[in-house]
């Protein structure tokens, strides 16, 4: 059985998006099941579609005759051998398609071959975007596309997000939810300390207000105020982005805000406490275009920096449950865990849903579909 995680032999030898459409069909109506860790549905998906397509057809290159260009091999599938990467379309209104590290309909390398000055581009990798139908737990629809597909049919990808990424490895996790208070906590930055209340504070702004000294909880008093409530709590079992969307209402309504607060997006999540939220459901913790590892004022009036940010971070379990958290400033964040050098990007695309209904029950390569539907 072959590596696809090596480039193919022969570029011209690779299955066409037709062909792969119709080596994956029998997937259609296998059982699929999430769990509640994107990472480990990506990765069981990816299994399941190389298992299948590796049956002894497939050859690859010598390690010998080939170098990978980008560093680390940022953007590089894993399914290399295929010219393609795997994605999960689950539920709502629309998909939000996010390829990571590589600009997806451009022609810059990632593969260069040493014979005859071959390559592999952002181009060349085909989509394969496979829709699980939640309440059946099976495969849906198979739609594989090319990235100019995707640009022609609903518009170009947008400007690339940068992301900044945390590590909590397993046994530093442990050593926080063993512990009886199943929390890391540290009080605030001194610069931050100057700006806080010392008394009892009753919040009377929006989530969305800016911060003003004399109107910010300290960090011990968020901390009565919501780690009581949160350890033991269950989260939903969705992405990544909607449990974050959870865990930061819960929080803003612990506080005091009004449930009915509309939340900001940005960065801090909660701008009026200058208060970053988190899920920590894997290893990597994706910190945002910010980071502590990267002081920078965030807030000029009251000279607040990425250091100065507090930092709740929720430790959940697959099922979603919170069995520890973190609070503290960003700067202490370091002193425990490790930040990852450099960044990472992705460049993000939105699909309706009704697309992916269309072809219910088929497997289908760049299929007829209005630009404008």
């Amino acid at each position: 059985m072959s590596n696809l995680a090596f480039p193919p032999e022969n570029i011209s030898a690779v299955l066409s998006g037709q062909e792969l459409a119709d080596k994956l069909y029998p997937l259609i109506g296998k059982t699929f099941y999430l769990t509640g860790n994107p990472r480990t549905n990506g990765s069981t998906l990816r299994k399941i579609i190389a298992t299948l397509l590796n049956d002894g057809s497939i050859k690859t290159a010598d390690p010998v005759d080939f170098e990978i260009i980008p560093l680390k091999k940022k953007g590089v599938p894993k399914l290399l051998a295929c010219l393609a990467d795997s994605y999960i379309v689950t539920t709502g209104n629309s998909y939000n398609l996010q390829v990571w590290n590589r600009f997806p309909n451009t022609f810059n390398v990632l593969v260069k071959y040493k014979k005859d000055n071959a390559a592999i581009t952002c181009n060349d990798i085909r989509l394969i975007l496979v829709q699980i139908d939640t309440n059946k737990k099976q495969i849906k629809t198979i739609v594989i596309t090319t990235p100019q597909y995707i640009v022609d049919k609903f518009g170009s990808f947008g400007v690339p997000t940068m992301k900044y990424q945390l590590i909590i490895i397993d046994t530093k996790r442990k050593e926080i939810t063993r512990q009886d208070s199943k929390c890391l906590f540290y009080d605030d930055a001194e610069n931050m300390s100057s700006h806080t209340q010392a008394n009892s504070l009753t919040i009377t702004d929006r989530i969305s207000a800016s911060p003003q000294t004399g109107k910010l909880l300290p960090l011990r008093m968020i901390k009565d105020k919501v780690i009581g409530s949160l350890l033991g709590r269950k989260l939903k079992n969705a992405d990544i982005k909607t449990r974050g969307q959870e865990l930061e209402r819960l929080v803003a309504s612990l506080l005091g805000y009004h449930v009915d607060d509309t939340l900001v997006g940005g960065y801090p999540d909660i701008p009026n406490q200058l208060l970053e939220i988190k899920v920590q459901d894997s290893p990597t913790v994706d910190l945002g275009k910010y980071s502590p590892s990267n002081p920078v004022i965030i807030d000029t009036n009251l000279n607040i920096t990425t250091e100065d940010v507090r930092y709740l971070i929720a430790l959940t379990s697959k099922s979603g449950i919170i069995e520890g958290l973190i609070l503290c400033p960003g700067k202490k964040l370091g002193e425990h865990f490790t930040f990852v050098n450099g960044t990472s990007y992705k460049c993000q695309r939105s699909i309706p849903m009704n697309f992916f209904d269309s072809f219910s029950g088929k497997s289908v390569f760049n299929p007829a579909y209005p630009s404008n539907p």
